[in-house]
């Protein structure tokens, strides 16, 4: 006899849960909760556990969760709960099963952009390198300009030089090794040109608010609208200082050919603190979507959740970012 019984014939003893590491896969009990998810709370956007409760959702600090459910330090569950904490800033909410945002497992994102946006970065940096070719900046002020600038027939014979120029400058044999890197930084940069594009909506909100001057002349409805509006500058500035940051790290592409790993690094943080900020963004948008600029309760409230949203942001001139550690 031994110590241990013996299984039944045809059983096996019991199998322990395979762990993914590309998963939230928790262990401890509290995680299969009713509705157990992480969010971010509160002004200061801090990460909180939360369960279905007979009302609603009840809120844990990540500090008591640990200690209550006694997380073990240094354990799977803990170190999931940190990688929840930082997931956050990428997705609105995080589920016990949800996949690890790539993000936090390689740097990559973990949404997808769309073909042209991809074309969008290609043309640019091609735009960059016809501008260190010819020794000065080439400017534009639309996607169209850009189409038109590279659609040129001496600017096409230009780029092929510049291929060549770029080559022999970074040391390469063949022109095809620096095609390569142009369309490795491409890849990175094409998130943020969708980002650009989603950013795109904050000017036409701005822009909303500044029509909704001529229709509120009333001294109280003036004095409404006039503060959304200088609000909604800083708001617009917080995200064109992040894109123009990009911007000014490719604008020396030979520089940034030449130490891509540094560049992708800066663009990724700049992609995924402007993503954080859109997703913040995201309700107010949509309160503006398909609105007539005439006096109305839909108006009102746009104009009210602008305000509201972005006064919490700003009302201690720090921005979004800086109240998020960022």
């Amino acid at each position: 006899m031994t110590g241990r019984d013996p299984q039944p014939d045809g059983a096996s003893a019991p199998q322990e849960p395979v762990l993914r590491n590309t998963h939230f896969d928790f262990q401890a009990k509290v995680f299969r909760a009713p509705g157990a998810c992480f969010v971010l709370r509160g002004k200061d956007k801090t990460p909180m556990f939360a369960v279905e409760m007979g009302s609603g959702l009840g809120y844990i600090s990540l500090k008591d969760l640990r200690k209550t459910f006694y997380i073990a330090e240094g354990g799977h569950d803990d170190r999931l709960i940190e990688q929840a904490a930082a997931g956050l800033r990428h997705v609105p909410d995080i589920r016990p099963g949800d996949e690890i945002p790539n993000e936090i497992l390689n740097g990559t994102a973990s949404w997808t952009v769309a073909r042209k946006h991809k074309q969008i970065a290609r043309d640019r940096i091609q735009v960059q390198l016809l501008s260190w070719m010819g020794g000065r900046p080439i400017t534009y002020t639309s996607q169209q300009e850009l189409k038109e600038i590279l659609g040129k027939d001496e600017n096409k014979k230009a780029l092929k030089d510049a291929f060549n120029k770029a080559a022999a400058a970074l040391g390469f044999d063949e022109v095809e090794k620096v095609l390569d890197l142009i369309e490795t930084l491409a890849r990175e940069i094409c998130y943020v040109e969708a980002l650009r594009e989603r950013s795109r909506e904050l000017k036409k909100i701005h822009s909303n608010v500044e029509k909704l001057g001529k229709v509120y002349t009333d001294v109280r409805g003036s004095s409404e609208v006039g503060r959304v509006k200088l609000l909604m500058l800083r708001g617009l500035h917080e995200a064109e200082n992040i894109l123009n940051h990009v911007d000014s790290e490719t604008a020396d592409i030979m520089n940034a050919l030449m130490s891509l790993d540094d560049v992708i690094k800066a663009v990724r943080h700049a992609r995924d603190t402007l993503h954080f900020l859109l997703m913040e963004w995201d309700p107010v948008i949509a309160k503006w979507e398909n609105l007539n600029l005439v006096r109305c309760q839909e108006i009102d409230r746009a104009l009210q959740a602008t305000y509201q949203f972005l006064a919490l942001r700003f009302d201690t001139g720090k921005s979004l970012m800086k109240k998020s550690g960022h």
